[in-house]
């Protein structure tokens, strides 16, 4: 009757006015409104906001950017909002872009790495229970 529930990603929010330096995990989905510089590991979908800038490498399962990310991106989809711009190498199994989305760069047809980076003294982890 009553069934089990389907698990749902955490979210994490970083806000329009944060700033972020190193390596950050998650072990859900994020929304990005403030800017980040550093490498970014999520086991969900990251979301870049039109106010949302990130500056190095994104590992996650989608990536959506409405914003500006620069670096290496290895995720099952990227989708480029209207708005959005794309700079870097993009390892993805698919890509779409919206008018007006900006892709600069080369894009890899490779499939999801799952490959864990080392992490350092720099390294922020969110991780929820």
């Amino acid at each position: 009757m009553f069934g089990q529930k389907k698990p749902v990603n955490p979210l994490s929010f970083i806000a329009q006015e944060c700033h972020l330096t190193g390596k950050l995990i998650f072990s859900g989905d994020v929304l990005i409104a403030g800017h980040v510089s550093g490498d970014i590991q999520a086991q969900g979908n990251v979301t870049i906001e039109t106010s949302g800038t990130v500056e190095g490498d994104i590992l996650c399962r989608e990536l959506m950017i409405a914003g500006q990310s620069s670096g290496e991106a290895r995720c099952k989809k990227i989708t480029l909002h209207e708005q959005g711009i794309f700079e870097g190498d993009a390892y993805c199994e698919h890509i779409e872009i919206l008018d007006g989305g900006q892709f600069l760069g080369y894009r890899h047809r490779d499939p999801l790495s799952t490959t864990a980076a080392n992490t350092d003294a720099n390294t922020a982890e969110v991780i929820h229970g």
